[in-house]
């Protein structure tokens, strides 16, 4: 085993520096770069064999996991009427990453253990190299097989890694596209809930989208389209100047309020395009049946798609969504649910994943028993 002493690189790789320090030109200056990557690269082995970005990946999924679950619970509370398999969904999810991270976590354990018992041989031979550089004659071929060992394993740890990683990575994307679908629910309903829209009873969010209303080109309005189950409604937020100066804004104030709605029966058509020089813009043009209060409306959106807005407008006029309503909680099941167990009946380990409705037990992080409730 070579002390630790002959795992560093010892003055003599440094004299030639010295003597350009004196005064002389440094001959090794052509490998200075190598030396300092190489370097750079043993000093970083013990971390990277560790495979700590594998971790950190699979302690992200463990916490993705509970946001989910955090974000079904928080627009449920907001109202959100739809998707009456959300909750199975995230609970599918947590189910899934149970079975899957003893997996993971034995899998990065075994290759981090076989990568870390080379580690001190192959940072020797780089340290070696670097101690023994000194000729510039010879220093490309004693750098060269320095660098050999030290590539070769960094290449075999990220194989193992990246390995690893294919294990939980589809997991890992489709549980990131539902956190941000619940995410945008989220502030779609926080929107809704700051706006000065009269909610008709049992009226129900189906989409909310940031938009101008286009009518002849000068100081047109802007604020958010809401489509419900019942209406589609325009309301202005923004804020407009009240005084200038030099055509310069010195006072603002806040417009907010209700500038259109029409009754979901009297939309007549609803047609997206793209539009602009790169055809990045989404444009809604919507027609209205005589009883509206207007027979046609242009709509300028913003941050989302117009086609998915058109599906979506056609899906809840024709009734499609109506299957994906979700029930009201009995008071006995929402009574069910505040019982739930807190801590593991097994060995008493707080059990603080979020529960969800539909639920009917909870595993423990610790011991993995099982509580039902």
């Amino acid at each position: 085993m070579p002390r630790d002493d002959e795992l560093k690189p010892s003055g003599g790789a440094l004299s030639a520096s010295a003597s350009a320090a004196a005064g002389g030109t440094d001959p090794l200056e052509p490998f200075r770069a190598r030396m300092a990557t190489l370097k750079s690269k043993i000093d970083d082995l013990p971390a990277k064999v560790r495979l700590s970005e594998g971790r950190d990946a699979a302690e992200n999924v463990e916490t993705e996991s509970n946001r989910v679950a955090d974000l079904a619970n928080r627009v449920r509370e907001l109202g959100y009427a739809w998707e009456k398999d959300l909750e199975a969904r995230c609970l599918d999810y947590r189910r899934r990453w149970q079975e899957l991270r003893p997996q993971v976590l034995a899998a990065l354990d075994k290759e981090s253990a076989a990568l870390s018992g080379r580690v001190t041989q192959v940072a020797y031979q780089g340290n070696y190299a670097l101690q023994h550089a000194t000729n510039p004659a010879t220093a490309d071929q004693i750098l060269s097989d320095g660098e050999r060992p030290v590539a070769a394993l960094i290449n075999e740890t990220e194989a193992a890694a990246k390995t690893i990683r294919g294990m939980f990575d589809n997991f890992s994307s489709d549980l990131h596209r539902e956190q941000a679908h619940l995410e945008k629910i989220q502030a779609m309903l926080e929107r809704a809930a700051q706006s000065k829209i009269a909610w008709l009873p049992g009226e129900a969010v189906v989409g909310a989208v940031k938009a101008k209303w286009d009518r002849d080109g000068k100081d047109d309005p802007r604020g958010y389209l809401y489509l419900t189950d019942a209406r589609l409604i325009f309301e202005r937020d923004e804020e407009i100047a009240t005084k200038k100066v030099l055509f310069v804004a010195t006072e603002k104030q806040r417009m907010q309020q209700v500038m259109f709605e029409a009754k979901l029966g009297e939309i007549e058509n609803v047609l997206a395009s793209k539009r602009g020089m790169f055809g990045n813009e989404d444009h809604l043009d919507f027609n209205f049946a005589p009883s509206a209060n207007a027979r046609q409306a242009h709509y300028h959106i913003d941050g989302q798609d117009a086609n998915e807005w058109q599906g979506l407008v056609q899906r809840v006029k024709t009734g499609g969504m109506e299957s994906t309503r979700v029930t009201a909680l009995s008071d006995a099941e929402k009574q069910r649910l505040r019982n739930a167990p807190t801590k593991c009946s097994n060995c008493g380990s707080p059990l603080t994943a979020p529960i969800l409705r539909g639920q009917t037990d909870v595993k423990c992080p610790a011991c993995g028993s099982v509580t039902r409730f």
